[in-house]
C-alpha cells in the first residue's frame, strides 16, 4: 500500500489553488508567507542594513517554526542538485536531437547549447504539450512513442550520464488520460523513472507531490523534483530544484524590472535550493540574468519553446556563458558561503552581492544602467598579498591603497555583469589563471549587441500533379470552382504557446498575446484549378494501396495501429484511414496520382468558395451534421449527407483532421498545419490540443518528430489533383 493520498488528488488540489488565482501572499499573516518569491528591497542605501537585519531575523524564525533540517541538501546522494546550474529544456521535435536515421543524437544537439550559453547540466525532455490531447494517448505513451521506446531513452539517459549530465522525465498533472484508462500516475512515473534511469521528475504546472519523494529514491536513488513554479517554504526539503519566471505572479510581475535587484525568497532561506531563472518569451533578458547573478541563482536555456523559437540576444548569451562556468567553479561561496545581499556599492546605479568564504571573498556585481560607468566600487581593508580579479573578464582589477585601504575600481560597459574575487596571492594556482584565461577569450570575442532575430518559416515546395481535364476527373473527386482572379481568405488559430507561423500581423507567441484567444491573418492568393476527393481516404481505399504498391514505411512504429493482422478491423473498412504521417500520406498522394491540398485549397474547398461559410453546412454548427465528441471514435466517411459541402465533399469538418500540404520548418521544428478537427474532446485541460470538429477556416499547428510519435488516431487525409 502506499503511504500518500493517490498523486492525482492531491495534484489537483495544488493545481487548483494555482489555476483559480492563489497565491502565497493570500496567507500574509503566516511566518512562511510573509515574503512573495521576490523580496523587494528598500531603494535608499541607507535603509539597507536594518533590511538584512530583518531578513536574517526572518529567516531564522522561518526556519525553527518548519523545524528545518537540511539532511536532504547534506546528503551526498542529492548533492548534484545543488551544483546544476543550467536546466536546458529539450522539446523532442527538435531536429537536431535526431540523425538521419531518426536516433538520437544527444551530442550533437547539445553542442550548439553547450558552446553558445556555457554548458547545460540537467536536460528536462519533452515530448507531449503543445501534442498531447490530439487523441487518447497518455502523457506516457509520448515518451514510450519516441525513437527506440523505452531501451531509446534509457541509452539517451545512459548517454547524458557519460557525459556528466542529468535526465528529467516532465509530468503533466493537468492530464487525465492515464487516469481515464485506469492506470496510475504515480505508478507511471515511477515504472519510467526506474526504466529509463532518469535522475528526477520535472513538475510542470505544479511546486510539489506530497508524499511522493520516498518512492522516487526507490525508483531512482538521488532522482529529485524540479519544479516549474515556485515552491512553499515548507517544501525546500523534499524540492532540491524550482524556477522563478518573471511575471508569474500579475500582481507582482513589476517588482522583477525595479532599480533595485530583488532578493529570491527561497535562495535566501536555502542557499543550497537551486533556483532556476528564466523569461521564455522576452526578446532581451538582462535583467533575469543580473538578478540570478546577484543570487546565485541558475538558468533556464530554452530556445525552441514549445514550438515558438526564441534565441537570446547575443549579449544575453554572452553572459549566460560567462557566468555559468563561474558558479560552477565557485558554487561552496554560493552554496554555504556568508551572503550579504545589496553590498554597499559606490558606483550609482551599480548593485552587489558578497559572498565571504574562508579567505576569500566574491562579489557578484551588476551595472543597471544602458550606459558604461567607470570609477570606485568599494573598499576593503588592507590584507597583505591580496589580489582582486574580475572572473567574468579574467582580468586583475585595479586598485589603489590609501591610509589602510584598499579601493577596488570598475570600468563597465552597459547593462555589465562581473564577479570580483578577492584571494590570496599564495592561493592563485595554475588552475585558476587558466581559468581566468578561458574567461578572458570569451570576453574579448564576446557580442554585446542586443539585436535579436526570429527564425524565418521555410514552407516545403508541393509538387503538382499531371493535369486532369474536366472530363476525366476520377468519379471519386469533385470539381472545386476557383475564381480567376486572387482571393482573399481569413486563417484562424488558437493562440497556443507553439505559435503558429507568420500570418498578416502575427509573428510570435508571447505574454502579450491573450492565452487561447482566437487569431487571424488575411491570405490573399491565386489559386489553380484542381479537384478534391469526396471523401476522406478510408481504410479500405488504404489497404488497395498498400497491395498494389508494396510500400513499407521506413519506420514502422504505430503504423496503421488500429488494424488487426494488416487488415483494417471489421466494420472499420469505411472509416477514415488514421496513424498514417505525413510521409505515408504523400506515398499514398503519388500512387494515386494525387497530392495533398495546401491550406488555401482546402479551405476554399470546405468554405463553399466565395461564399466563406463558416462550416461546409452553413454558418451555424450543428452536431447532427458532423462527428464532433458525440462517438468514441471515426465514423464512416459518408455518414453525414447533410453535412456536405455544395460541391459534395464529406467531412470537412470533424471526424479525423486532415494533413494539409503545408509542411513548413523553422529551423528547430517541422509542422504541418491540419485542418477541419476531430471526433476526440476531452475538456479536462485548456492545455489540450485543438479538440473537436472546427470552423472551414481553422488550422491547428501539428509538430513533427518522428513517424512512431506523429502517427495520431484523430488525423487522416484526403487528396486533391490539379486540373486543366
Amino acid at each position: 500500500m502506499l503511504k500518500y493520498k493517490p498523486l492525482f488528488l492531491s495534484l489537483f488540489f495544488s493545481f487548483f489553488l494555482i489555476t483559480a488565482g492563489w497565491s502565497q501572499v493570500s496567507k500574509s499573516q503566516g511566518l512562511t508567507t510573509r515574503h512573495y518569491q521576490l523580496i523587494e528591497a528598500p531603494t535608499g542605501p541607507e535603509k539597507w542594513d536594518a533590511w538584512r537585519n530583518e531578513l536574517r531575523a526572518w529567516k531564522d524564525s522561518t526556519l525553527r517554526h518548519l523545524n528545518y533540517k537540511d539532511e536532504n541538501y547534506r546528503n551526498p546522494d542529492f548533492k548534484w542538485a545543488s551544483n546544476a546550474y543550467s536546466t536546458f529544456f529539450l522539446m523532442a521535435n527538435e531536429k537536431t536531437l535526431y540523425d538521419r536515421n531518426g536516433n538520437f543524437d544527444i551530442r550533437a544537439c547539445l553542442r550548439k547549447y553547450e558552446d553558445e550559453y556555457g554548458g547545460v547540466d540537467v536536460v528536462v525532455l519533452w515530448p507531449t504539450y503543445p501534442q498531447l490531447g490530439f487523441d487518447d494517448r497518455t502523457q506516457f505513451d509520448f515518451y514510450r512513442n519516441l525513437p527506440g521506446g523505452i531501451n531509446g531513452l534509457k541509452k539517451l539517459s545512459a548517454e547524458l550520464h557519460a557525459m556528466g549530465k542529468k535526465l528529467m522525465i516532465a509530468y503533466n498533472p493537468w492530464d487525465n488520460i492515464a487516469r481515464k484508462q485506469g492506470i496510475r500516475d504515480e505508478d507511471e512515473l515511477l515504472k519510467m523513472v526506474k526504466e529509463v534511469g532518469a535522475d528526477g521528475v520535472y513538475l510542470d504546472t505544479i511546486s510539489i507531490v506530497d508524499g511522493f519523494f520516498d518512492d522516487l529514491q526507490k525508483a531512482k536513488k538521488g532522482a529529485i523534483f524540479q519544479s516549474e513554479i515556485p515552491i512553499n517554504p515548507e517544501a525546500l526539503n523534499l524540492v532540491h530544484q524550482s524556477w522563478l519566471e518573471v511575471g508569474w505572479n500579475e500582481k507582482y510581475k513589476n517588482l522583477e524590472f525595479g532599480e533595485v535587484p530583488h532578493l529570491v525568497r527561497n535562495r535566501w532561506l536555502e542557499q543550497k535550493h537551486m533556483i532556476y531563472r528564466l523569461s521564455r518569451f522576452s526578446h532581451e533578458q538582462s535583467t533575469l540574468i543580473q538578478n540570478a547573478w546577484v543570487n546565485g541563482c541558475g538558468l533556464v536555456i530554452w530556445e525552441n519553446v514549445f514550438g515558438t523559437v526564441n534565441p537570446l540576444n547575443p549579449r544575453d548569451k554572452y553572459y549566460y556563458k560567462a557566468i555559468l562556468p563561474v558558479l560552477r567553479q565557485y558554487t561552496p561561496f554560493f552554496t554555504e558561503g556568508e551572503w550579504t545581499p545589496l553590498f554597499p556599492i559606490k558606483l550609482n546605479r551599480v548593485f552587489a552581492s558578497e559572498w565571504k568564504l574562508g579567505t576569500k571573498t566574491l562579489w557578484t556585481v551588476i551595472n543597471r544602467q544602458e550606459q558604461g560607468t567607470v570609477g570606485k566600487l568599494f573598499e576593503q581593508e588592507y590584507v597583505k598579498g591580496m589580489r582582486y580579479f574580475d572572473l567574468i573578464s579574467g582580468a586583475e582589477i585595479l586598485t589603489t591603497l590609501e591610509e589602510g585601504k584598499v579601493s577596488i575600481y570598475a570600468d563597465f560597459k552597459p547593462k555589465a555583469i562581473a564577479g570580483i574575487l578577492g584571494i590570496p596571492e599564495d592561493e592563485c594556482s595554475p588552475e585558476f589563471y587558466a581559468f581566468l584565461k578561458k574567461q578572458a577569450v570569451e570576453f574579448e570575442k564576446a557580442d554585446f549587441s542586443t539585436a535579436f532575430a526570429l527564425p524565418a518559416h521555410t514552407l516545403k515546395p508541393v509538387n503538382a500533379t499531371e493535369k486532369y481535364k474536366v472530363s476525366l476527373i476520377p468519379k471519386e473527386m469533385s470539381r472545386i470552382p476557383v475564381s480567376a482572379d486572387s482571393v482573399n481568405m481569413t486563417f484562424a488559430f488558437r493562440q497556443r504557446e507553439c505559435g503558429f507561423y507568420p500570418i498578416g500581423n502575427y509573428v510570435d507567441y508571447s505574454y502579450s498575446q491573450t492565452r487561447n484567444e482566437i487569431t487571424t491573418g488575411k491570405v490573399s492568393l491565386r489559386l489553380q484549378p484542381f479537384a478534391m476527393d469526396k471523401k476522406l481516404v478510408t481504410n479500405a481505399q488504404f489497404a488497395i494501396f498498400l497491395k498494389a504498391s508494396g510500400y513499407k514505411p521506413e519506420h514502422p512504429e504505430n503504423f496503421l495501429k488500429h488494424w488487426k493482422d494488416g487488415k483494417p478491423s471489421k466494420g472499420l473498412e469505411n472509416h477514415p484511414v488514421t496513424y498514417v504521417d505525413l510521409h505515408d500520406a504523400r506515398a499514398y498522394a503519388k500512387w494515386a496520382k494525387k497530392r495533398l491540398p495546401t491550406e488555401a485549397e482546402w479551405q476554399w474547398a470546405a468554405q463553399n468558395g466565395q461564399e466563406a461559410t463558416a462550416y461546409p453546412w452553413g454558418n451555424a454548427l450543428d452536431s447532427t451534421l458532423v462527428n464532433t465528441g458525440q462517438w468514441s471514435a471515426t465514423t464512416p466517411v459518408t455518414q453525414f449527407e447533410k453535412g456536405k459541402t455544395k460541391t459534395g465533399l464529406y467531412d470537412m469538418s470533424g471526424n479525423v483532421w486532415q494533413m494539409t500540404e503545408s509542411e513548413r520548418t523553422d529551423g528547430y521544428n517541422d509542422y504541418c498545419i491540419l485542418r477541419g478537427g476531430a471526433w476526440y474532446i476531452n475538456r479536462a485541460s485548456e492545455w489540450y490540443a485543438d479538440q473537436g470538429a472546427q470552423k472551414t477556416n481553422f488550422g491547428a499547428k501539428y509538430l513533427l518528430t518522428w513517424p512512431g510519435l506523429d502517427r495520431c488516431a484523430t488525423v487522416g487525409f484526403r487528396c486533391v489533383a490539379d486540373m486543366e
